[in-house]
């Protein structure tokens, strides 16, 4: 999860902006919205690489997981072609509602997402000082570790009172 704080904030842009000129050009597109499918590709990249290193680092989750984390990077990338300030306000949001859709049984891991996504969006989008970038980064890696460390087997009651 610490390479994906680092990679994603950085890497993404730059390969959905490459995928999506690569389409204008292969189709020979004269439409105005390469920025914007740029944006929404680069989301989804990040959502991919975000999904398959949580895929890697959990035991017991499914591939459908990547899937989910590409939605959610979706939609963040949906965020940024509209109004790029919106995404400090999007990542937070997509990163909870993939943690539910991730983990329904386990209320920390939605919370781990959505502040881990904060702190990635907030050390991307503003003007901080390459260091204090990097410790934002570093926090949202220590964040998601900490709801990753709390996404144990889901506990059922049983009949006699006790869990």
């Amino acid at each position: 999860m610490v390479v994906a704080a680092f990679v994603v904030p950085q890497g993404a842009p730059l390969l959905g902006m490459d995928l999506a000129g690569r389409v204008w050009n292969g189709l020979r597109l004269t439409l105005p919205f390469l920025s914007q499918t740029g944006d929404v590709i680069a989301g989804a990249v990040g959502g991919v690489v975000v999904g398959f290193f949580q895929w890697l680092a959990l035991k017991d989750v499914s591939v459908r997981w990547i899937g989910i984390a590409a939605l959610a990077g979706v939609g963040v990338g949906a965020a940024h072609a509209v109004y790029p300030p919106l995404t400090i306000v999007a990542a937070p949001a997509a990163g909870a509602i993939a943690g539910l859709f991730q983990a329904p049984w386990n209320p920390r891991w939605p919370r781990a997402q959505a502040l881990a996504a904060a702190w990635a969006a907030l050390g991307a989008m503003l003007p901080f000082p390459r260091w204090a970038a990097a410790a934002f980064m570093v926090g949202a890696a220590v964040i998601s570790a900490w709801g990753i460390a709390g996404s144990g087997p889901r506990r059922i009651p049983s009949s006699r009172g006790t869990v």
